[in-house]
């Protein structure tokens, strides 16, 4: 969480392999975290430009703007946080739901023995131009690398009725050069009936 009065800045850039003939790079990933008085944090995600390169040429186009309000609390050695979202219909024709579409995120983690951690994650986003919700759980387990590193492997899935669900697996470093930055790396697979896909990504932080 982002202490009261307080701003950090998050960007990053993902780059995807999608198959033999197509890849996209999604930037500047870009968002806003406000310190609210009490256990809570304004979010605000700017749009980002999503690219494609294919035989056939490319295309790109701007995702949705997102706001949200995330809450904060800790019980018997566990954390937790609950986030709202709403997308407003802000991107490209192509990329846009066109309407206001509603998100809802649970998270949980906890310090295991030693350098270990884990945390799970579960989100449902209702897009209401195709009257359909899309739930995306997650488990991830990190170990600290040391007083200012850390490595994770993540599972996670993307599930909606009548569709085959996506799994996703990814590992990733972080950095953390200072008590106010830091920077990570990951690359991971999705797989699904349909395809698999190859993806690396990089980020960055800065609270001020």
């Amino acid at each position: 969480m982002v202490a009261t009065g307080h701003l950090q800045l998050e960007t990053g850039a993902a780059w995807t392999r999608v198959d033999d003939d197509t890849t996209t790079l999604d930037a500047p990933q870009l968002l806003l975290r406000i310190g609210l008085p009490g256990p809570l944090e304004l979010r605000v995600a700017a749009p980002d430009r999503i690219g494609l390169r294919a035989s056939s040429g490319r295309t790109g186009g701007w995702t949705d703007t997102s706001l949200g309000v995330k809450g904060h609390w800790a019980a018997r050695g566990h954390d937790f946080s609950l986030r709202a979202s709403a997308y407003l219909p802000t991107g490209s024709s192509e990329l846009t739901s066109h309407r206001l579409d509603p998100e809802l995120a649970l998270a949980w983690s906890h310090a295991l023995s030693g350098p270990w951690s884990l945390g799970a994650t579960i989100s449902q986003r209702w897009q209401r131009e195709v009257d359909q919700a899309f739930t995306s759980p997650s488990l991830s387990l990190g170990r600290s690398l040391g007083a200012s590193a850390g490595s994770f492997l993540e599972y996670g899935a993307i599930v909606s009725r009548g569709e085959a669900p996506v799994h996703r697996f990814d590992h990733g470093y972080t950095w953390t050069p200072n008590p106010r930055t830091q920077l990570d790396v990951s690359l991971g697979i999705a797989l699904s009936r349909a395809s698999t896909t190859f993806f690396v990504g990089a980020g960055i932080c800065h609270r001020f």
